[in-house]
């Protein structure tokens, strides 16, 4: 009767351990169809929930920025720029509600998640060659920009705010949990504090966070390349003295941030332009590539076990937290020629690894103190069950309990590892004259290739912008003339 009453007691603790969050698979599923150059099956995957939601309202709810970012990715891929920019504009929504949120729930987005949404849907409707929507969403797309620094701060005191409600929430659930078993809660909580001073002082966790100050980081929170895309859409649809304003402004954004070969090009043209020393008709002789390059920072998770001695017994304490990690580039970048002429290489523009440490390390901290909240919290409850076991089994019913409820909490332990995983990793750009041939083609390689990766007959008047997006070496590009119909 003993045993039965102690496995009981050991779990029904499972409850108390156990903290879940909304299922990826699907998500995980697209990505993986995603790199493999399967676009459309990876659209389908993406947009599987959404399809399921039999209100049209909630997909613009916080519930779904995730799959909507997914959904326009890779219908971006496929492209379907019709499709892409629907989901992003859903996307956008959905961050706003969660901004004007109390407390955030689901998705954890990032400040930049806003800005290339933004960015992302803009694309979408230039590719669609609507050029007065494209200027609408181009917009949006700085004053996103402008607003990350504050959507940042503002999801920072969201988290501690959420922090400080789940503190007093552990107080009360270890208390609930030793009241329950006849027990007093506060030897559990005192070692629930020692827990959290062990874990907070641990040099493993000490050496992970300060892993990230290698890695170089933009001065804001904003994005260059968008800014430079937003710079080259002003000059190359310009209709009046604001549109080339702005592009010059949009330009020395991107320049502020990185100071890029492209960027500063267009930055001249579009100042030329706003003094009369070079007309509308003077484009007419160049294009712009941009390539979106390979895949951004990916978060996994990393784990650390460390025991915990406490009165004769040992405990696993296990802490999840989320690992910002580097992935490759799709190519070192692309040679545009005419023919068997060079015209040129990109060169970069800006690089994603930059924009999305700057925020991961300032969220970090809260994370971590997070993490060890729920962990000190897991081993107060742990004492106070092997507590109320060794009263009902005596030393055996200690033993097993503590074993139990240690594998118990390292099997539950996890964090929220959910990210918008299909940005580029970086995006190259290279501004040089037409090819004077009659269709002014031009052929883009990847260095060491036999073969053009694309051709493209490029437009005979106006600033031609070729959009190029690789996610993985050998995978089938995008490539689009944008503007063109």
């Amino acid at each position: 009767m003993k045993n039965t009453r102690t496995r009981y007691v050991v779990f029904a603790a499972l409850a108390a351990l156990s903290a879940g969050c909304a299922s990826t698979k699907h998500l995980s599923e697209a990505e993986t169809l995603y790199c493999a150059g399967q676009y459309a099956e990876a659209r389908q995957s993406a947009r599987s929930v959404l399809a399921e939601e039999e209100n049209p309202a909630e997909l613009s709810s916080q519930s779904y920025i995730l799959d909507n970012l997914y959904a326009g990715s890779t219908a971006l891929m496929c492209g379907d720029a019709e499709g892409a920019a629907e989901d992003f504009v859903h996307a956008s929504e959905g961050v706003s509600a969660q901004e004007e949120s109390t407390f955030g729930s689901g998705y954890p987005t990032r400040a930049y998640d806003a800005t290339m949404a933004a960015n992302y849907r803009a694309i979408a409707l230039w590719m669609q060659g609507d050029a007065d929507a494209a200027r609408v969403a181009f917009r949006l797309v700085a004053e996103a920009q402008d607003k990350a620094e504050e959507r940042f701060a503002r999801a920072i005191r969201k988290e501690q705010d959420a922090l400080e409600k789940r503190k007093a929430e552990a107080e009360q659930e270890v208390a609930d949990k030793a009241s329950s078993g006849g027990g007093s809660a506060d030897d559990a909580e005192q070692e629930g504090e020692s827990a959290s001073s062990t874990l907070s002082s641990n040099p493993e966790i000490a050496a992970f966070q300060a892993s990230f100050d290698d890695w170089a980081v933009y001065g804001d929170f904003q994005i260059p390349s968008a800014w430079f895309l937003d710079a080259v859409f002003a000059l190359a649809n310009a209709e009046d003295a604001s549109d080339l304003e702005h592009a010059s402004f949009a330009a020395r954004k991107a320049i502020s941030m990185e100071p890029s070969a492209p960027a500063k090009t267009i930055f001249e043209l579009a100042e030329r332009r706003a003094d009369g020393k070079l007309s509308a008709r003077g484009l007419d002789g160049l294009f712009v590539v941009v390539f979106e390059n390979g895949l951004g920072p990916a978060i996994e998770e990393k784990r650390f076990d460390i025991p915990f001695p406490f009165d004769g017994a040992i405990y696993n304490i296990s802490l999840a937290l989320p690992n910002l990690v580097k992935r490759p580039l799709a190519y070192p970048k692309l040679v545009v020629r005419d023919g068997a002429v060079s015209l040129g290489e990109t060169t970069p523009v800006a690089d994603f690894d930059r924009v999305a440490v700057r925020e991961f390390k300032g969220r970090l901290p809260g994370i971590v103190a997070s993490q060890v909240l729920e962990a000190a919290t897991k081993i107060a409850i742990q004492i106070v069950v092997v507590r109320i076991a060794e009263k009902k089994g005596g030393a055996n019913g200690k033993f097993f309990a503590s074993l139990a409820m240690s594998a118990l909490s390292s099997a539950v332990t996890g964090t929220d590892t959910r990210h918008w995983n299909l940005l580029p990793k970086e995006v190259q750009a290279r501004v040089a004259k037409k090819p004077k041939t009659p269709n002014r083609t031009i052929g883009l390689w990847v260095p060491g290739a036999t073969e053009p990766l694309a051709t493209v007959d490029l437009p005979e008047r106006g600033l031609s912008v070729v959009y190029v997006k690789i996610p993985a070496p050998g995978l089938p590009p995008l490539v689009r003339v944008l503007g063109a119909r």
